[in-house]
């Protein structure tokens, strides 16, 4: 009797190729800065004067929910680089008063970094020899536990919930510039 033939499927691979992976030989520092500089440019680059931001002449009780809705598809793009630095601020003040999710997040941040400058052929801890992908597998391991124990969900929730009682409490409550009429007339 005949063994049956076998013939292999091919696996379709849905990032066929275009799945953005950085390169081999950059550093995750050298990657993080281009990040930074592209975050600066896009995001940072229309931060309004504090001055105008906290004008108090034009802070006022919106009319109703129309009122609401204009001032905040006004105030969310007019105010954008602003409620940037809102939101890094109070991820900033989260960080700072919850030490330790920040060591969490640098001995995650230092582990990744040690490990992009193991050579190819790995490092050797006593009698064995462990890859990046191994060592990456026990950074992984070890900072499960770190971050359950730091509350990071909670952590996570309560900069959302700070970040949108006073992001979306300015913008509702923040009257729409000059420009802001004169851009609805045309």
């Amino acid at each position: 009797m005949a063994a049956p033939s076998y013939t292999p499927v091919p696996i379709n691979n849905p990032f066929n190729g275009s799945f953005p992976m950085p390169p081999i030989n950059e550093s995750p520092a050298t990657l993080g800065l281009g990040y930074i500089k592209k975050f600066r440019e896009e995001h940072l680059s229309s931060l309004r004067p504090f001055s105008e931001f906290f004008d108090a002449n034009r802070f006022s009780k919106p009319d109703g929910l129309a009122c609401v809705t204009s001032r905040f598809n006004y105030n969310l793009s007019h105010f954008r680089g602003n409620y940037t630095v809102v939101f890094l601020g109070i991820t900033a003040y989260s960080l700072i008063t919850n030490a330790m999710l920040m060591f969490s997040v640098g001995f995650v941040v230092g582990g990744s970094h040690l490990i992009s400058k193991v050579p190819p052929g790995g490092v050797v801890i006593g009698a064995s020899t462990y890859n990046a992908r191994q060592l990456q597998t026990g950074l992984v391991c070890a900072a499960v536990p770190l971050f359950f124990f730091s509350s990071t969900i909670g952590t996570i929730f309560w900069i959302v919930g700070a970040s949108a009682v006073s992001i979306l409490g300015h913008a509702a409550f923040m009257q729409e510039g000059v420009d802001g009429d004169f851009a609805s007339a045309v």
